[in-house]
């Protein structure tokens, strides 16, 4: 069932332009690596966040990140039908500060954790059934795969990235940067329209409890990314995803949920545990209008729930916002407003 000739990664290009990017083309290097199929990313994020008032404290905080990523596209390497092998590690600077000083539910920073440097994800990829199926296999962020808005994704906060709900729900904040799980994920697309995703992994990435109140982001316990846990329960994702352009407008709409065989605390009573948990969920990304050949309004709306009340701090939660896409003639300027609410269980 392989593929004749698997063809590379979309996302590896064929050469690097040394105008597009900060280090250059490192005096030829980096397209004779990609010539062998080899493409090595490096990136850094700064961020300053500061909270005048509300939460428990005010607080102003510096974050940084650094990430390096290995892509190899063994078909190119070696010349056998072989898929994409990744390999990537993050160094974290600056101290989180949503759990403490603010307190607050809804993560501020996505690269908000523990001062640690850390594998992030290691995973073989393969493509078969002329590239319709496709799988990966290895130590994944399910984040990039699952209950993602394409719109949502241009603002900051993080939850509008990985929602509030599974990070406040799930074993340390859920199978998401910079902690990311044990995993398998399928992929099937069955036209240009229907995609379905389908994804089982370790519940629990550090293998810690799931509260810790000497260490809240419960990572220290993992500082190296290098622990694979199987000890707590197995979480399962699926997804469908819908694609049609009306009118000369995409719009890309998802339904899917999560399952965990893992126990959970009482929220009322710590002492007690309760057997698995699980939540549904919809996205929809659509763009409303087109004003030129750049400039193009999109939204998204986006909303999370379960009926386990008694085993969630969070019981429901939505997120919507606008995004408005080269709002002065010039295709990398962003102009957006986006909003967001969870509801905790009632006591």
């Amino acid at each position: 069932m392989l593929s004749a000739g698997v063809t590379p990664q979309q996302n590896i290009p064929d050469h690097i332009d040394p105008r597009t990017h900060l280090s250059g083309n490192w005096g030829g290097i980096r397209n004779w690596l990609l010539a062998q199929g080899i493409d090595i990313r490096i990136s850094d994020t700064n961020e300053f966040w500061s909270n005048p008032v509300g939460g428990a404290q005010a607080s102003s905080n510096y974050i940084g990140s650094a990430a390096v990523e290995m892509v190899t596209d063994l078909h190119t390497l070696t010349g056998l039908p072989l898929g994409t092998f990744d390999i990537s590690a993050m160094e974290i600077r600056g101290r989180p500060f949503s759990n403490t000083p603010l307190y607050v539910f809804n993560q501020t920073s996505n690269i908000e954790a523990d001062d640690n440097g850390r594998l992030y994800e290691l995973w073989y990829s393969q493509k078969f059934m002329g590239e319709r199926l496709a799988f990966r296999i290895g130590k994944l962020d399910l984040g990039h795969d699952f209950m993602v808005s394409s719109v949502g994704l241009n603002f900051l906060n993080a939850s509008f990235s990985w929602p509030i709900m599974p990070d406040n729900d799930l074993y340390d904040q859920g199978p998401v940067s910079p902690v990311a799980t044990p995993a398998i994920r399928l992929r099937y697309t069955l036209s240009p329209h229907w995609n379905f995703l389908f994804a089982a992994a370790d519940d629990n990435p550090v293998g810690g409890p799931f509260i810790n109140a000497k260490d809240l982001w419960n990572q220290n316990r993992d500082p190296g990314g290098t622990r694979f846990s199987f000890r707590t329960g197995a979480l399962f994702f699926g997804e469908v995803q819908y694609r049609r352009t009306l009118y000369g407008r995409q719009g890309t709409y998802k339904l899917g949920g999560y399952f965990d065989t893992g126990r959970f605390p009482d929220q009322s009573d710590l002492r007690k545990n309760h057997k698995t948990n699980w939540a549904v969920y919809a996205i929809a990304d659509q763009t409303l209008q087109h004003f030129g050949r750049i400039t193009e309004l999109d939204a998204f709306i986006r909303g999370n729930w379960t009926a386990d009340t008694d085993r969630n701090q969070i019981v429901y939660a939505a997120d919507a916002g606008l995004s408005l896409k080269g709002p002065f003639g010039r295709a990398g300027d962003m102009a957006g407003f986006g909003a967001g609410l969870g509801a905790a269980r009632a006591c």
